[in-house]
C-alpha cells in the first residue's frame, strides 16, 4: 500500500465520529515527524519511516483504507488533533498526564524509562556525580524535577534531535545524553563501539508511548487499541520492533492498560 508524505495540512471534514470520516475518505491521515528516529524520521528517498509509523500502516491495513503521512512538530501533534488535521499521531509521544487531558492515548505500544547515557570511560556512575556537569538534552524534551533537584547545577546542552544529542557525547561535547533507554542503547549498539557507553545506575524515569488520539473518539480508539492486540499476538508486532531496534531484545509486549 502506497503511503503519501504532504507537508502542509488543512482541518478534515468532520461528522460526529472520526471512524466513519476516516471509512469515508478512505485514508487514515497520521501526524508524524522528520526527526525522531527510530519512531518517525524522513529517510531520504523512502520518506517517513520508523517504528511509529509501521505501526499506524498496519492501523491502516486493518481498517481498510489508506495512509497519508502529515509531517508535525512536536508543537503542533495536540492542536493538530484536536483541530481535526489528523486523525493519529504516531511520533513516540509519551503518555503523560499532562497530555492525556488535552487528548486521549492509545495503550502503549513502546515501554522504555527515561535513562542518563555517558561514556564509559567518564567514571560517571551516579546521578549526583553530574554536579556541574553537562547533560544534551533534546529541544522538545524536558529535565524531570526529581533530576533537577538532585543536580541543581547540572548544565542543560540543548540539541536539535537525538542523533545530535549523540554524537555530542560521543565527541566528548557533553557528559551525558538524555533519553528513554531503548533509544540510548540502540544508538550506542549502532555507534560501532557500545561497550564505550554505560548508563548511569541510579536514575530511572518510567515511560510509555502510544498513538496520540482526540478526545471523546470512543470507536477509533478501540479499533486502534484491537489492531495493536492483534499485531501482538500474531506476532507482527515483535517483527516491526526488531526491524527498528535490532539487536536489542524487547523487553514489553502489548497489553491493555
Amino acid at each position: 500500500m502506497t503511503a503519501a508524505a504532504i507537508v502542509l495540512f488543512h482541518p478534515l471534514p468532520a461528522t460526529a465520529d472520526k471512524l466513519d470520516d476516516i471509512k469515508a475518505r478512505g485514508q487514515l491521515v497520521v501526524g508524524v515527524t522528520e526527526s525522531s528516529p527510530p519512531f518517525s524520521f524522513r529517510d531520504g528517498a523512502r520518506g517517513i519511516v520508523g517504528y511509529d509509523v509501521d505501526l499506524a500502516a498496519q492501523v491502516a491495513q486493518r481498517l481498510g483504507v489508506g495512509l497519508t503521512k502529515v509531517t508535525i512538530i512536536n508543537a503542533e501533534r495536540i492542536p493538530a488533533l484536536r483541530d481535526d488535521k489528523v486523525d493519529l499521531v504516531a511520533t513516540g509521544m509519551t503518555r503523560s498526564a499532562g497530555r492525556a487531558r488535552d487528548i486521549d492515548f492509545s495503550l502503549a505500544y513502546l515501554d522504555s524509562p527515561h535513562k542518563v547515557l555517558v561514556r564509559r570511560d567518564s567514571g560517571l556512575t551516579r546521578v549526583a556525580q553530574l554536579a556541574g556537569r553537562t547533560l544534551a538534552l533534546v529541544r522538545s524534551a524536558s529535565v524531570d524535577a526529581e533530576l533537577k533537584a538532585a543536580v541543581p547545577s547540572l548544565r542543560i546542552v540543548l540539541v536539535d534531535d537525538y542523533q545530535a544529542a549523540f554524537q555530542a557525547l560521543q565527541e566528548r561535547r557533553v557528559d551525558s545524553f538524555l533519553a528513554d533507554e531503548l533509544l540510548l542503547l540502540r544508538f550506542a549498539q549502532r555507534s560501532g563501539a557500545p561497550q564505550d557507553f554505560a548508563l548511569l545506575e541510579d536514575y530511572v524515569l518510567p515511560r510509555t508511548a502510544g498513538f496520540g488520539v482526540k478526545k471523546n473518539e470512543p470507536r477509533l480508539m478501540d479499533l486502534v487499541n484491537r489492531a495493536l492486540l492483534d499485531l501482538e499476538a500474531s506476532g507482527e508486532a515483535a517483527k516491526i520492533f526488531d526491524a527498528w531496534f535490532a539487536p536489542l531484545a524487547r523487553p514489553f509486549h502489548f497489553a491493555p492498560d
